[in-house]
């Protein structure tokens, strides 16, 4: 150990650093301790300065930080350039780790050029920045738990907050969001709405609005959208919402509104031939044979459109997950069980070797009754029918081509537009009703156009798997 006589300059000085609240520490060009005032001695958990003056440095720093140390050391006193603040880990004898902010500069002591470190202990600022931020990730996963969108808007209509559901939904990533503006996530026809709407938070407080989200691929998706205004100090600071898919209750409704429509309708209709065909069996003007024949036609008919309301129904309500599969190895199946059932029908179809889509389990169920419907309502000797798989950059296209007579409008209209369904104007049954919600459950799109030489061309268009299915 070292000992150093002091001038009157020195002594003032080193009074002054033992004063300090904040631990200072002097030491020469090698890191030795030449002296340190009480506050490092408690900091290092030290029981006297004499066990600290004549030490070096680095007995005290953690060893990932003595690089950065000795760099720091060398500027200061060889240098004569002060360093810091700088952070770093310091060891206590007792081998607590704390966390140090640290400022270097150059000076002389004893003749000798020196350094002069002022330390702050910034431990417990370094507890409250990690249980804050841990709370923040805390929060931050909860919202990203949620099934629904979050999101926060400033009062200038920019997004400045979301969560995970937002980008799964629109299927942008977090640089693209940040461009956008929130009218983009609409339809066009919603856009103005959705604008008014956030006005109106801002102005009254909250407020609730359904509107249709457009994904990046084009996919329409109902959402219903609750939003509240966020103040802070009396000042209006943003508004914060949720948005929730209400696209199963939508088909919920849409499909009571389409079977309350049918129903008024078909049952009315089959129970009047049914009690027609007892009334001429009860008065004797008809064949038995021929009565039988008309009941039997009837109730098939009611036992058909009600099989197509259960699976409707199912699909509606329990919601199974897409899953993977390959469109092609689904339509030979769909094709074998066709012609035995129809023996007489020509069926061909044009694929490549395999074409794997993403779709809900059931889609095999909607291939195999658009192909149904181009035989049985298909008058020819020999019914035709003629699929067509194609591979498109992000989508798989099922076209089903057949030679029957034209879908009538009230057949596939109402499916974009329930609102047109009337007691006169709606479907003859379920079966494409039911096509319409095995697509929307796919996320994908269903067309329906005519032959000019008669038949009709029906598209059923699925995504590949290369992406959020949602989207």
């Amino acid at each position: 150990m070292r000992f150093f006589r002091s001038n009157d300059s020195e002594q003032r000085y080193r009074q002054l650093i033992e004063a300090s609240p904040a631990p200072i520490n002097l030491f020469d060009a090698d890191g030795e301790v030449l002296w340190g005032n009480d506050a490092v001695v408690d900091l290092l958990g030290l029981s006297s300065r004499s066990e600290l003056i004549g030490r070096s440095i680095f007995d005290f720093i953690d060893p990932d930080d003595k690089y950065t140390a000795k760099q720091e050391l060398a500027t200061v006193v060889g240098d004569k350039r002060s360093a810091g603040p700088t952070e770093m880990q310091l060891q206590r004898v007792d081998g607590e780790t704390r966390s140090i902010r640290v400022t270097t500069a150059p000076g002389r002591y004893e003749g000798q050029d020196i350094g002069q470190a002022v330390i702050i202990d910034v431990t417990d600022l370094k507890n409250v920045q990690a249980e804050l931020e841990a709370e923040r990730q805390l929060i931050d996963d909860a919202l990203d738990a949620l099934q629904d969108v979050f999101y926060v808007i400033t009062p200038g209509g920019d997004l400045k907050r979301w969560n995970d559901a937002l980008l799964e939904v629109s299927g942008y990533d977090e640089s693209e969001v940040r461009e956008m503006h929130v009218e983009e996530f609409f339809v066009d026809a919603d856009a103005d709405r959705v604008s008014e709407s956030i006005a109106s938070v801002f102005a009254g407080g909250e407020d609730v609005i359904e509107a249709t989200v457009v994904t990046k691929r084009g996919r329409e998706i109902p959402f219903e959208f609750r939003k509240q205004r966020l103040v802070r100090d009396g000042e209006v600071v943003g508004l914060v919402g949720i948005g929730r898919d209400i696209s199963e209750r939508v088909a919920r409704d849409q499909h009571l509104h389409a079977v309350d429509r049918l129903l008024q309708h078909h049952l009315r209709n089959k129970v009047n031939i049914v009690n027609g065909q007892a009334d001429r069996l009860r008065e004797g003007t008809a064949r038995p044979s021929e009565v039988a024949g008309r009941i039997e036609t009837a109730s098939e008919q009611l036992l058909s459109l009600f099989d197509n309301h259960h699976e409707i129904v199912e699909l509606l309500t329990e919601r199974e997950p897409v899953e993977e599969l390959d469109v092609v190895d689904v339509i030979e199946s769909v094709v074998r069980e066709v012609r035995e059932e129809y023996p007489d029908s020509r069926i061909t179809y044009d694929m490549p070797d395999s074409a794997t889509a993403v779709a809900a389990p059931a889609v095999d169920k909607a291939i195999r009754e658009l192909i149904e419907n181009g035989i049985v309502h298909n008058d020819a000797e020999e019914p035709s029918v003629h699929a067509v798989v194609r591979l498109r950059e992000s989508t798989v296209a099922v076209r089903v081509v057949d030679s029957a007579p034209e879908i009538p409008d009230m057949e596939y209209l109402p499916l974009d537009d329930f609102t047109s369904l009337t007691p006169t104007f709606h479907t003859s049954g379920l079966g494409l009703w039911f096509v319409h919600w095995i697509t929307e459950r796919s996320g994908g799109t269903l067309e329906f156009d005519r032959i000019d030489s008669g038949g009709n061309n029906v598209t059923l268009e699925l995504q590949r798997p290369n992406g959020h299915w949602t989207a």
